[in-house]
């Protein structure tokens, strides 16, 4: 049998020289820097604006009350001796006190600072027992500010009935020309998904949403992806999913249609979802909007430039429709899980401070009624038939959850849409029959 050899004429050095080409490619190579703008990333733009406001704002108190400036530095007995007087003798450049937000936001923010890259110190000034007494002064002018009047900070408003009609009627939001037609998906998609502000705005493309088909074949739309939000940054805390849906109504006012039309016109150069109107177009174009996304600053006004093309009675802001979204739905009785779920909220007290206060048309009625108690004019006579909760059924008026007798007619008057479903409203009427739920009839017993 021949013996058959050969050589192998193969360098094993060309081996590791591979496999370290391979894992060059497939890992990244990040300086210190590079991690540190990671790591900074978990914080939003407006938070690290704020950030940097309270830390510049102690320091100037430190150097204007001869105290060094590199506070970040200091024993934790310093650090909480430093703070106490700092909270009790902080100003604005006019010697006026700082609204209670900002005064809060700015204990949050040296905590922020101390907390993060790149002094990482292991201390809660918010909570640790060695920052108690600058606490107790922190809360002490929170308090103070409230009794001298000085808490006028207020949530944003809820956009009222007559206000969100007019805009419509205004055709401020309509699908009749470019315009209009961004104005309108823009607050649909505020509207009906929830949404913060002016949060990613900016970053939505026509990608980013789907339409879909339910179980009972009704079309809706959805969000295509979980973006981060302040709420749900992303972070290991953090499993929320959103699923909202924006259902097709198949009427003039259908979202699920603008959405449709709008997409349509887009032009098809620019990935962006909101994109430049054109100044002027035909119906029969097939481009309405320029190959231009919308700015940041744009987005983050729509709201306050809808309020003046519509004349509304004040200018709102973009927050003013998540605040409406959110008291739409608690007032029609949905539980607060559901509009938690909606909205993105982690904690319920959150969405409680958007609906404890009652509407315009609410606080109408009732002064309307302790007027009517004073002069006499009020329900307290005559005989009438009562359901089981012992109200009034012969002449009872109902206004956005308010009740109230009358002494006119058998007719019970709807005076404003009652936003409750008709088997809800049976259980409190339970002698009523409703018609269109804007009259309601009295039945006879």
């Amino acid at each position: 049998m021949a013996e058959i050899s050969f050589d192998l004429n193969f360098d094993l050095t060309t081996l590791d020289d591979m496999e370290t080409e391979e894992n060059a490619a497939r890992f990244a190579n990040l300086a210190e820097e590079d991690l540190d703008d990671i790591g900074e990333g978990r914080n939003e733009k407006s938070t690290k604006k704020s950030t940097k406001w309270g830390v510049k704002l102690l320091k100037e108190w430190c150097q204007a009350k001869a105290y060094s400036t590199d506070f970040e530095q200091l024993d934790v007995p310093e650090l909480a001796s430093l703070l106490r007087r700092f909270y009790g003798e902080v100003r604005k450049q006019d010697g006026s006190p700082y609204a209670i937000k900002s005064y809060r936001g700015l204990r949050a923010a040296i905590h922020r600072h101390l907390t993060g890259t790149p002094y990482n110190r292991q201390v809660n000034i918010l909570r640790d027992r060695e920052f108690q007494s600058a606490n107790n002064v922190f809360l002490g002018m929170l308090k103070k500010f409230k009794r001298e009047g000085l808490d006028v900070s207020s949530p944003k408003p809820a956009i009222s009935e007559s206000d969100l009609k007019a805009m419509f009627d205004s055709k401020v939001l309509s699908m009749d020309n470019p315009s209009s037609l961004l104005n309108l998906v823009w607050f649909y998609l505020e509207y009906h998904f929830c949404r913060r502000g002016r949060e990613g705005l900016r970053s939505l493309k026509k990608s980013s949403f789907g339409f879909g088909l339910d179980d009972e074949n009704n079309e809706y739309v959805f969000l295509k992806f979980n973006e981060a939000t302040k709420n749900h940054p992303g972070d290991l805390q953090d499993d929320f999913q959103s699923q909202n849906r924006m259902y097709a109504t198949n009427d003039e006012k259908c979202p699920v249609q603008a959405i449709k039309k709008y997409l349509s016109e887009l032009n098809p150069k620019c990935e962006y979802l909101f994109q430049r109107p054109k100044s002027s177009v035909l119906e029969s174009d097939e481009v309405w909007y320029t190959n231009t996304p919308i700015g940041v600053n744009t987005l983050g006004n729509m709201m306050v430039k809808i309020s003046e093309k519509a004349k509304l009675s004040q200018k709102y802001t973009n927050h003013s429709i998540r605040a409406t979204t959110i008291t739409a739905l608690s007032n029609a009785g949905i539980e607060t899980r559901v509009i938690m779920a909606m909205s993105g909220h982690r904690n319920e007290n959150s969405i409680k401070s958007y609906c404890q206060d009652a509407s315009i048309s609410q606080k109408r009625f009732c002064s309307h009624i302790l007027h009517e108690t004073l002069t006499g004019k009020g329900s307290a006579h005559g005989k009438s038939q009562s359901n089981s909760l012992g109200l009034s059924l012969r002449n009872v008026r109902v206004h956005e959850g308010c009740l109230s007798t009358t002494e006119s007619s058998n007719d019970i008057n709807v005076t404003s849409a009652v936003r409750a479903e008709t088997s809800n409203m049976s259980k409190l009427f339970s002698k009523c029959t409703f018609q269109n739920s804007v009259t309601v009839y009295v039945q006879n017993q």
